[in-house]
């Protein structure tokens, strides 16, 4: 199964769009230009915003399930913000709960549909590409990329409360290749062959990126590492 591209990109609008907007309020307010309480109680509408992209997108129960779940979070923080309902977050971790068991219950009924051809359960998607360059995102999902180019340069990782495996042992670069991340409360892994050096440029806020490689004994092939990581963390191994 392959992912939507377009549902990807609007993601990343959503989540831009968002952080842009709470640093441009908070910078009015300290100006003194403008009362940010006045739309702080609408900062949860970002989860619907996203629990909408993900029933639009949904292939699987399981997206229902996590697409209306965040939805329903959004609106009931939203109306709790402008006092038209009051509830105690503490009084639903039960449905957490539900919702929970419930994707569980869906993704094993699922995959006895959907075997491999050596017979394993497909759990997560799974994707072999070619190209130079590697663009992919996980938003509430889980994505395994596999790339074995002779000339990789580099590409765009997103993961936003949710995971990346990047598996490149098979691919090979000419000079250096560059790898922009962009982490929210998600989780990326990355293995590169023994001969390759890694260069780290990220900034994590309340994250960590490790590097568990091996440096080579020499250094003409790199990749570098860039980009935010924020409650989220980036490990790189061989």
């Amino acid at each position: 199964m392959t992912s939507d591209p377009d549902n990807r990109q609007s993601t990343r609008v959503i989540i831009g769009v968002f952080i842009v907007a709470v640093g441009v309020f908070a910078l009015l307010d300290n100006l003194h230009l403008f009362d940010s309480h006045i739309v702080q109680p609408f900062w949860p509408l970002v989860f619907v915003a996203l629990g909408t992209l993900k029933l639009a997108g949904a292939r699987r129960t399981g997206h229902y399930l996590m697409g209306s779940g965040l939805v329903a979070l959004g609106a009931g923080m939203t109306l709790q913000n402008l006092g038209l309902y009051h509830f105690e977050l503490r009084q639903m971790w039960p449905l957490a709960l539900i919702l929970m068991g419930l994707n569980i219950l869906t993704r094993g009924f699922g995959s006895r549909r959907r075997l491999t051809c050596d017979g394993t359960l497909a759990e997560r998607e799974e994707r072999l590409e070619h190209g130079s360059r590697i663009n992919t995102s996980a938003t509430l999902s889980g994505i395994v990329l596999k790339n074995d180019s002779p000339e990789f340069t580099g590409g765009d990782i997103s993961a936003v409360m949710g995971g990346v495996e990047i598996d490149l042992r098979q691919a090979n670069i000419v000079g250096d290749a560059v790898l922009h991340l962009s982490v929210i409360m998600g989780g990326v892994e990355i293995r590169v062959p023994p001969e390759w050096s890694v260069v780290v440029r990220g900034s994590p806020i309340l994250g960590g990126i490790e590097d568990k490689t091996v440096p080579p004994m020499t250094q003409g092939k790199r990749l570098i590492i860039e980009g935010s990581v924020i409650m989220g963390g980036v490990e790189i191994s061989n």
